[in-house]
């Protein structure tokens, strides 16, 4: 369906099936599949690996050959860990999934050290990481021009894997191209060190990179690397103590005028060719055809339910329906949840048959189901998989409403030109048909609110909350906490545990307080 992209390369690394890499990935536990294969280096089907992983879960697709053993392949996506992990503690998501013993706690900001989501997120982006070594030792000779993008392109998503790391887990082992393999055992790096280097990593490829647009759609560009140090420089107090608001917005703002815009409908930016949007920075690439994952797009297009007409209404027949809204993400919309209330096009939600209010976290009829992802064109025609079932529409993992919302955030914590702020996020309300906001309106709070009315659902929410300080306390929500009107939970939870298969492994990791 999709023109010249990763998406390509991705199906040619598939057809291939194999790769090739060494690391000190058995010393983290991962357990990848064979990880010293006795073949020759091939780089781009490495490179094409190393951006597959960002969706895929192994060497065929959507199951076989699995990167990490003894688990479930399908649940071991990075999108769908992401969505899990940053989703389902906070006032957005809530699942039903009781049988799941992993997932289902997550709903009440509880886990342990021993949750699967826990552990498979923590060995998958060091699978990730393991790959990117091998193939910067591999190329360190080469100083051609487009070996010197694809190392920069492969840095930025080894900085991108440990800041998932470091925003999770806190303080975890590091490994780069110059360490052990082997019988290496991996040192600890503290969280503030780690951000450090992250932030060093990024500024040392930028110059490497393409400008913003002009590389292949899928791979990473010099607007990639902005956001990322954007979104790291929002939470940098979080991360290290130390705020850094001015340079969030900096960098957000180099982002707002490198060319990009935003999508004109909403709605479109979640759709089946939403490849073609201008607002899209960054993707994580899926294709119906050749690019098949049980996690991803497919685990996000499931959440609706069998009785919305699934296939000629969101094109797919899959209709998992589990994953639904909590009232407080609702009511971001509407005060009283009435949805008819508002004019904001962001509120895509199917209230047939469906109950506001969460009384049983089991019930998969309470809590209005998602309606934001469709596997359907704008004009109209269902995604390339002939059994409509695996979806075509890519994740935005960075678009352009970040930027504006982090430069408008970071502008007003900065004490800076608030009528920039002020512009930045009348654009999105704009685009959604909301309510144009006054100088009065804006509020830290109010950005907060808005950062949910723009990306609920994206895999975001439960870093902003932390940094808002109202992630385990001075808020609540539904069944935070495991109680139907919401509790306070310990603060310890704003960092996932080290899974203890790690601290068993390697006796350099130290668990986190409280677990």
């Amino acid at each position: 369906m999709k023109t010249i992209s990763i998406k390509q390369i991705v199906r040619t690394f598939l057809l291939a099936g194999c790769i090739s890499f060494t690391s000190c990935v058995g010393d983290l536990d991962v357990d990848p599949i064979d990880p010293n294969l006795n073949i020759s280096f091939d780089q781009n089907a490495n490179l094409a690996k190393i951006y597959a992983g960002l969706a895929i879960t192994g060497n065929k697709g959507p199951d076989g050959e699995s990167d990490i053993a003894d688990t479930d392949e399908g649940a071991s996506g990075l999108m769908r860990m992401m969505f899990n992990m940053n989703e389902l503690p906070t006032d957005e998501a809530i699942c039903a999934w009781s049988s799941d013993a992993d997932v289902y706690p997550l709903n009440f900001t509880n886990f342990s050290s021993s949750n699967g989501v826990v552990l498979n997120m923590f060995n998958r982006l060091y699978i990730q990481i393991a790959q990117v070594n091998n193939f910067l030792i591999n190329t360190a000779d080469k100083t051609d021009e487009a070996t010197v993008t694809q190392r920069a392109e492969v840095r930025f998503i080894r900085a991108l894997d440990y800041y998932y790391l470091l925003d999770l887990y806190g303080n975890v082992t590091f490994v780069d191209e110059t360490t052990g393999i082997g019988s290496y055992v991996p040192e600890r790096i503290v969280r503030a060190d780690l951000y450090a280097y992250v932030e060093k990593e990024l500024k040392e490829i930028e110059s490497s990179m393409k400008e913003p647009r002009q590389n292949l759609y899928g791979r990473a560009d010099k607007a990639a690397v902005w956001m990322l140090l954007s979104r790291l420089y929002l939470n940098a107090e979080v991360y290290t103590g130390t705020a850094q608001w001015s340079a969030a917005a900096e960098y957000a703002k180099k982002v707002m005028d490198a060319g990009y815009t935003l999508e004109s409908n909403y709605g479109d930016m979640f759709k089946a060719d939403n490849n073609t949007s201008n607002e899209m920075i960054l993707p994580i690439c899926y294709d119906g055809t050749y690019t098949r994952s049980w996690s991803g797009l497919f685990f996000i297009a499931s959440f609706i339910s069998g009785d919305m007409s699934s296939l000629s209404n969101f094109g797919t027949k899959e209709a998992w329906g589990g994953n639904r809204a909590r009232v407080a993400l609702i009511k971001k919309f509407a005060t009283d949840g009435d949805l008819s209330k508002t004019t904001d096009e962001r509120a895509s939600f199917w209230t047939t048959g469906r109950t506001l209010e969460i009384t049983k976290p089991t019930e998969f009829t309470e809590g209005y189901s998602i309606t934001k992802f469709k596997n359907i064109t704008k004009s109209g025609t269902i995604g390339s998989d002939p059994n409509q079932q695996f979806p075509d529409m890519d994740f935005p993992l960075f678009r352009l409403a970040e930027a504006n919302l982090t430069f408008a955030e970071a502008t007003l914590r900065a004490n800076g030109d608030k009528q920039a702020a002020l512009t930045a996020i009348n654009a999105l309300r704009t685009r959604a048909k909301a309510t144009q906001i006054t100088a009065s309106d804006l509020t830290l709070d109010f950005i907060l609110d808005e950062k949910a009315r723009e990306f609920y659902f994206e895999a975001q929410r439960r870093t902003d909350l932390i940094r808002y300080n109202q992630f385990t306390s001075n808020y609540t929500w539904d069944w935070k906490g495991n109680t139907a009107n919401g509790t306070s939970v310990s603060s310890h939870y704003t960092l996932y545990p080290i899974p203890s298969a790690q601290l068993t492994a390697n006796s350099n990791l130290i668990q986190n307080p409280g677990y």
